[in-house]
């Protein structure tokens, strides 16, 4: 059972892509997993799109989701006077639905002192309150902010063809599947790769094509390889990052 069914859900999600469109769908996606009136059974199509909950958020209209739109700045910095209005937001609990859900598009036009502002609310979390960060330039946001967020890699469907990510993407899928003498025999196949970083990087992308990765489980996956990546980037022990980050697959589908 993934997180948002569950209810184990973090203080903060850091959505990065390169279709900012794409990352507002998932964001308001995600919201009406999380408020539908039908439950957990609806996880898979974002909500039942029939209760009040749905409706509002399909129409941008709930009162518990707040977005701060980046159509109505038109590309200008989030100054700390829309921070002040989130922290005002999230003062009291969710008033219709189970959580509260700021939405914030180019979460990377915060100025500085919006930054700061933001990180004090973030370090003081609300019950039932959480924050879905959207960004295609995630390096421009505030690294203590980036560390309290789960964050999740979404597909470039314009990612060139990588006949060695595509084969990547299919073991990956099925690492729940495989035991774990298959698990560290792939990761030696994979520590031989000459561009490993590179393969992951575009496996991360063909791996979101062949999953519903809307799932919570498949956010979670997906940030497992990402981390990966980033880990080696920074000359991590190569055959104990894929270890891990194989054995971790493993046990996110097992959940």
């Amino acid at each position: 059972m993934g997180a948002a069914s569950s209810g184990r859900i973090p203080n903060a999600y850091l959505f990065a892509g390169a279709n900012p469109q794409s990352l507002l769908d998932e964001a308001i996606f995600f919201a009406g997993v999380l408020n539908c009136s039908a439950g957990p059974g609806s996880v898979r199509e974002g909500g039942c799109g029939k209760c009040e909950s749905c409706d509002k958020i399909k129409r941008r209209i709930h009162p518990d989701v707040l977005i701060i739109s980046s159509s109505v700045r038109q590309g200008k910095s989030i100054k700390i006077d829309e921070i002040r209005q989130i922290s005002s937001f999230v003062r009291f609990g969710p008033a219709l639905s189970r959580w509260k859900l700021i939405i914030m598009e180019d979460a990377d036009l915060m100025t500085e002192e919006a930054s700061n502002s933001f990180l004090k609310t973030l370090e003081e979390p609300h019950k039932n309150v959480l924050f879905i960060l959207l960004t295609t330039r995630e390096t421009n946001i505030l690294k203590t902010i980036v560390s309290r967020c789960q964050k999740i890699m979404f597909p470039n469907m314009e990612v060139k063809a990588d006949d060695s990510a595509d084969q990547l993407a299919d073991k990956l899928t099925g690492a729940e599947k495989m035991s774990i003498p298959s698990l560290l025999a792939l990761s030696d196949e994979l520590s031989a790769l000459p561009d490993l970083e590179g393969t992951l990087n575009s496996a991360i992308y063909k791996y979101g094509e062949k999953v519903d990765y809307r799932q919570e489980k498949k956010y979670v996956a997906v940030r497992e390889i990402f981390e990966a990546v980033r880990s080696l980037e920074r000359r991590a022990n190569k055959r104990l990052t894929l270890d891990n980050m194989l054995l971790s697959l493993k046990e996110v589908e097992k959940d």
